[in-house]
Formats: structure tokens, sequence, C-alpha cells
């Protein structure tokens, strides 16, 4: 470690600092994709009153791989999600949109 971050690590704490009246600091939110397809997955496949097994029998993949991406152990790739959309008779739609405060 060199003598200037030495310097930075003793000092920085001894630093004390009020916040300003004026300004409100809100905690930052972290957008989840992935906990957004997940609940999307779980409820397609709800409103079309299928169970896990009969979702990977209509879509060709396995009970476990629609298990592990409910749970969020997996990952799904488009064409999965193109699956489970043609298997419930919905469409996949993909969309960029702008940011938006949580």
């Amino acid at each position: 470690m060199n003598d200037f971050q030495k310097y930075l690590d003793e000092h920085l704490d001894l630093i004390e600092m009020e916040p300003d009246e004026g300004i409100s600091i809100a905690p930052l939110v972290y957008y989840d994709i992935y906990q957004e397809i997940r609940n999307a997955i779980i409820s397609v496949r709800r409103e079309s009153h299928m169970t896990q097994k009969e979702l990977a029998e209509r879509t060709g993949l396995t009970q476990a791989n629609i298990s592990n991406m409910e749970k969020g152990r997996s990952k799904p790739t488009i064409e999965s999600l193109k699956k489970i959309a043609d298997a419930t008779g919905t469409r996949l739609v993909v969309d960029f949109k702008g940011q938006e405060i949580v």
C-alpha cells in the first residue's frame, strides 16, 4: 500500500459530515429484470391453468428447467421464453423503455 493510501485510510474516518437539511437522499433501488421474468413465467403458467410438468411437456423443456427458471436458479434464454409463450398461447414481447425511478 502506498503512503497516500495509508494517509487516506487513517484520516477519512476522522471526517464528520452532517447531511444538508434541504437534501433528501433516496435509497437506490435495483431493478431486477430476472425477477420480472420469473414473475411473468409463473403468472402466464398459472393463468393458463398449467402445472410446471404440463408446461414442460408442451415446451419440450424439463420440469426441473421450468422450476429452476421460476426459482431464479437459472436464467431463461429467449428461445425458452418463446417456447413458453407458444405453449401458453401468448406472444413474447421484448421492449426497451426509459429508466423509471422506483
